[in-house]
This record gives structure tokens, C-alpha cells and sequence, in this order.
């Protein structure tokens, strides 16, 4: 089936190691606010990839924060590592790193610039694909992959 840009969901796909057994996930996922898709599937998405962005940033937060109980870090302990690796700018910085962005569909006002906030809310949004896809288990594969350490003694990945 096609949903648009396959060679962006190709290449995304690539990036994140992991074959969707429903790609319109990921093209959901790589739908920045404004993009000229509306709908994917039957599900309208009115501002592009946000739905999925919500999701996959509790899934990072949820992810990290599970693993802090289990190694009886402390809650500032677990703030510093959310901090560290749930904020838009280490997911930004995540998305150049890994080669995301261009895979991004983008509001064609922006005439090809894709801001720090659109490229932190597509690796959320990828997760919340991952997940919606996949499960939970397939969600933190993919955040290992990605070099988004959950766990603190891998901090300094």
C-alpha cells in the first residue's frame, strides 16, 4: 500500500531498525504539523504527527522512569536522567544524529527548514509509532538502537 513518500518511510524505517507491519504508523510519525497529509489510513491528523509525538513521549518518560525504580535511583536521580534524555533538545540534536530529518514530510511554508521543536516531536512520534506497531517491548528496542539509554549507567551514551 502506498502512503505517500515510501522512500522517506524506507529510509526512516532503516534509521529506526525496525520493519512496521503497518507503515501508515511511521508516515503518521514522520508528518510535521502543517504537512500537506491530512489524513493516514482512517485516522485524520490534523496537526501532522503531534497524536503520536504524545504518546511517545510518555513511552520515553514511562521508560526511563521504570527503570529508575527498578535501580532504586532517587526521584532527583530520575529527573536528571529524564532531563537529560527526554528533552527537546537531546531529541532534536537525536533526530540530525541519526539521520531522521530528512525523512521528515514538512510544512511546505517552512520551504525545506525543520525546526528544533518538528524534529523532537518526529523521534516522539516515531516511538509512538514503534509502540502503536509493535508494543512496548519493540518501542524501548528502538530507543536502544537509536543510542536513547533508559537505564542510568548508560547516561553517558
Amino acid at each position: 500500500m502506498d502512503y505517500g513518500d515510501n522512500s522517506k518511510i524506507d529510509g526512516a524505517a532503516k534509521i529506526l531498525a525496525y520493519e512496521f507491519q503497518d507503515p501508515s504508523w511511521l508516515w503518521e510519525a514522520l508528518q510535521a504539523a502543517g504537512s500537506s497529509v491530512s489524513w493516514v489510513n482512517k485516522r485524520k491528523i490534523e496537526e501532522g504527527n503531534k497524536r503520536l509525538a504524545g504518546l511517545g513521549d510518555r513511552i520515553i518518560s514511562m521508560s526511563i522512569t521504570d527503570n529508575a525504580v527498578e535501580d532504586n535511583l532517587s526521584i532527583g536521580e530520575n529527573n536528571a536522567l529524564l532531563q537529560a534524555r527526554a528533552s527537546n533538545s537531546y531529541l532534536a540534536s537525536t533526530c540530525d544524529n541519526i539521520g531522521l530529518t530528512c525523512c521528515i514530510n514538512g510544512n511546505p511554508s517552512q520551504q525545506g527548514a525543520v525546526s528544533a521543536r518538528t524534529k523532537a516531536t518526529t523521534v516522539e512520534a516515531t516511538i509512538g509509532a514503534v509502540y502503536k506497531d509493535g508494543g512496548l517491548s519493540s518501542a524501548e528496542a528502538v530507543m536502544r538502537h537509536l543510542g536513547m539509554p533508559v537505564r542510568m549507567e548508560n547516561l553517558d551514551q
